[in-house]
């Protein structure tokens, strides 16, 4: 009688420890190829949004000052009207922190700093009547009220620092990495 020996056949489920090292290894070299090439990529996009919502948020308050001389008389929401602004102005007053104020309320919401919240008692909201000049005012919109002239007029001052460092003079800017607008309401 012959003898039959059955060979023991066995089922491999998964992969091996040595597999799926190799395929970490992988990843992790694609991984960091990739922040080598995009890695400044979310910096340059911050930096853009900031300049944009400084463009455009300077635009809309200079249409609302616009809007004031062509006989509208709620602007901002509906936070402050063309008649208050004209009456304070021409009563010898200065309505630009009025402004500034309604300005940052209508605002609410509605913007985000593109850095996040980088001075956290002025959350992620981009527009702001706080500014102090150096590096936590990153990606906020900084709204100055400034004072009188002649002929009366209030003048709000608009700067936005897009990029480190974020020092300098909020009135006389030297600073490359901070822009300014000025917009004027007139009575």
């Amino acid at each position: 009688m012959k003898k039959i020996i059955l060979q023991r056949v066995t089922v491999r489920y998964g992969f091996s420890l040595m597999e799926l090292m190799i395929v970490i290894v992988i990843i992790g070299i694609l991984a960091a190829g990739s922040l080598i090439i995009f890695g400044d990529k979310s910096e340059s996009a911050k930096i853009a949004i900031a300049k944009k919502n400084h463009t455009e948020l300077s635009k809309y308050l200079a249409l609302e000052a616009q809007s004031c001389l062509l006989g509208r008389d709620k602007i901002l929401n509906g936070e402050i009207t063309c008649s208050a602004i004209s009456n304070k102005l021409n009563s010898g007053g200065n309505p630009a922190g009025d402004i500034s104020r309604a300005f940052v309320r209508a605002m609410a919401g509605e913007v985000k700093n593109p850095y996040g919240a980088n001075y956290p008692p002025l959350g992620d909201d981009a527009v702001t009547t706080s500014g102090w000049g150096n590096d936590r005012d990153l990606g906020y919109i900084r709204v100055d009220p400034r004072c009188c002239g002649s002929p009366p007029r209030a003048t709000i001052n608009i700067n936005t620092c897009y990029k480190l460092p974020c020092n300098g003079n909020r009135w006389n800017n030297t600073n490359p990495n901070v822009k300014v607008s000025l917009i004027i309401f007139y009575p």
